[in-house]
């Protein structure tokens, strides 16, 4: 009988712990995240604008993480990215609106500042992708290691060089004063600190200008590479020297992955790229956002990664989703 009364008495405790928890449990509490709000992304430039294959991949990460975690986010920004007061005046117009948080790309590392501050004062948070901005209040930095990715494409054309003889090289960046252009370039010199440098040219991002730059650097013949900076320059260049036939003494190192960079890789025109990963930039700063506003532990910078391609290497099976993804939508 003893024995009865004890196991009646434990069922009963483990009654009434059951019914404790059940009660107490919120469905949703730690997995669900409700705004009111969108979360916005101020991005450089709009797909809408002048095409720019790294941000529609970029787009396609934001969309899937925000599927994925129920989430609703508008993307704008202006239609250029050297359009740097029209961005200003975006993310101005868009902390009026007082969103739950910011996520911003800055075209300008110093001209943001301000309206990041701004941000700051009506106490919303801002997480930075891509490029960053001169301020120590974004929550989360996403980006590419772009020093050490200028690091990947100096080397590169280092090696390049020491195969096909000594020369000048020339640097043609995008916008002067975005902190991918000065990380890159701090990281391409570092590696060719070696080397001639005869300069920088800045193309305002824009290809035609990239062009013009390029036609004027194959004046030198001392020149015997190219080391250019983003997307659209690299595709500036690379038509330059497909068009004076220059491919044959003058090396080039660009950055990015658009289709036709692609394919001037494999015509021999571009002897190599540094690519981002630009679905994983923008997919990690919805996942660090929702993260963030459900109060867990975000790390402040996320390196999302870089890889050198070369024709040798990019049709090997690691990089296909990298060089070749797929838009579902």
């Amino acid at each position: 009988m003893k024995y009865l009364f004890f196991f009646i008495g434990s069922l009963a405790v483990a009654l009434m712990i059951f019914l404790a928890l059940t009660f107490s449990f919120k469905p949703g509490k730690t997995d669900e995240l409700e705004l009111e709000k969108p979360i916005v992304v101020v991005v450089k430039a709009t797909v809408a604008g002048q095409p720019m294959n790294f941000w529609s991949v970029v787009q396609q990460g934001i969309n899937e993480a925000a599927k994925e975690f129920g989430v609703e986010v508008i993307i704008t920004g202006p239609d250029h990215e050297r359009q740097i007061n029209r961005q200003v005046n975006i993310l101005n117009t868009v902390i009026e609106e007082n969103p739950p948080l910011i996520i911003l790309a800055a075209s300008d590392y110093y001209l943001l500042a301000e309206s990041v501050s701004a941000a700051e004062k009506k106490g919303i948070p801002v997480i930075t992708m891509d490029s960053a901005v001169n301020s120590p209040y974004p929550v989360s930095f996403i980006a590419t290691n772009n020093v050490e990715a200028g690091i990947k494409a100096g080397n590169e054309m280092n090696r390049l060089l020491s195969e096909g003889g000594d020369g000048a090289i020339a640097i043609v960046s995008h916008i002067r004063e975005t902190a991918t252009a000065i990380e890159r370039e701090a990281g391409v010199r570092q590696a060719l600190e070696k080397q001639t440098i005869t300069g920088t040219w800045y193309s305002e991002n824009d290809q035609e200008i990239a062009y013009e730059n390029t036609m004027e650097i194959l004046k030198d013949t001392s020149v015997k590479g190219i080391v250019a900076l983003n997307e659209i320059v690299t595709l500036g260049v690379a038509e330059a020297i497909r068009d004076s036939e220059a491919s044959n003494r003058v090396m080039v190192v660009g950055f990015d992955s658009a289709p036709r960079e692609l394919a001037f890789l494999e015509e021999g025109i571009i002897n190599a790229t540094v690519v981002q990963r630009p679905y994983n930039m923008g997919y990690m700063s919805i996942k660090t956002a929702v993260e963030y506003l459900k109060g867990e532990k975000i790390a402040s910078l996320i390196d999302t990664g870089s890889v050198l391609i070369t024709a040798e290497n990019m049709f090997k099976r690691e990089y296909q989703e990298l060089l070749f993804p797929v838009n579902d939508e």
